[in-house]
C-alpha cells in the first residue's frame, strides 16, 4: 500500500469522523464540544439553534472531505488532476 492510498484512507476516515462529530452536536445538543470560547454566553433557549447550526456546518464538511477521499480512490489516477484541484479548493 503506497502513500496515496493510505493518504486518501485517512482523508475518507476524517471525513467520516468529522461527520459524527456534527451529528452528535446536533442530535445531542452538546453545545460544550463545540470549541467555541462564546458558548458560554449563549443563551439556553437558543442552544437548539446554536447546536442545529455547528452540528449541520460539521456534518456538511465532514461529507465533502469524505467524497473527496471516496473520489480519490475510485478515480485512482484517472481524474487525479480534478481531484486535487477540489482538494485545493
Amino acid at each position: 500500500m503506497g502513500f496515496t492510498e493510505i493518504f486518501n484512507n485517512i482523508i475518507l476516515l476524517l471525513g467520516l469522523a468529522i461527520t459524527i462529530y456534527g451529528l452528535v452536536i446536533w442530535i445531542k445538543q452538546k453545545a460544550e464540544y463545540t470549541l467555541d470560547y462564546n458558548v458560554q454566553q449563549v443563551k439556553e433557549e437558543d442552544i437548539k439553534n446554536f447546536t442545529r447550526a455547528y452540528g449541520l456546518t460539521y456534518s456538511l464538511m465532514g461529507i465533502i472531505v469524505a467524497l473527496l477521499g471516496l473520489s480519490q480512490i475510485y478515480f485512482e489516477g484517472k481524474y487525479s488532476t480534478v481531484v486535487y484541484i477540489s482538494y485545493f479548493i
